[in-house]
């Protein structure tokens, strides 16, 4: 299969490879805003290398809350849907919100059956214990938490706005 993604792209497929897909009759989708939460703790792990994350104001457990998103990881979502390695679905809610899920294609498992081990294994190392995902679970205030299988828990600070320097000079024509 000849699909050039970058090193980031792929892990992002793995990433989503880990937490989706179809077993039999049983189809696993991941919601977005785990996936957010998932993709930030990776940059923060280091295992996007290029990935950065930036503040955006979002409906996050009925409130709205600044939350730490990833364009590149969106940008790279995108491309993996175009590419037909990730599926996307959206549901409404009872109260007409939408939710948008992600659920890896039988194309993206052939996909990563392709690569080199050694370049996706960091996903399996940050993000699973023993072969099993950690479990993501959400506070009754929204404040994400990655639950491994050993019972080490680690909240996720995606709601954390950063302070960061900005320098700007003058450009005179």
């Amino acid at each position: 299969m000849s699909i050039e993604l970058s090193p980031d792209g792929k892990r992002l497929l793995k990433l989503i490879g880990l937490y989706t897909g179809s077993m039999g009759n049983v189809e696993r989708w991941i919601k977005n805003y785990a996936l957010w939460v998932l993709v930030y703790y990776g940059i923060v792990k280091g295992v996007f290398e290029k990935y950065d994350y930036t503040p955006i104001i979002t409906l996050w457990y009925g409130y709205l809350r600044v939350v730490n998103v990833s364009m590149e990881a969106e940008a790279d979502l995108m491309k993996l849907r175009s590419l037909g390695l990730v599926n996307k679905l959206r549901l409404a809610t009872s109260k007409y919100r939408f939710i948008t899920a992600y659920m890896i294609t039988e194309k993206g498992r052939r996909f990563l059956e392709e690569q080199p081990r050694e370049e996706l294994e960091i996903v399996d190392k940050v993000f699973a214990e023993n072969g099993k995902p950690a479990e993501i679970i959400f506070r009754e205030n929204g404040v994400p938490e990655l639950v491994f299988p050993s019972g080490r828990r680690e909240e996720v600070s995606i709601l954390e706005a950063e302070d960061v320097t900005y320098e700007a000079t003058p450009k005179i024509a």
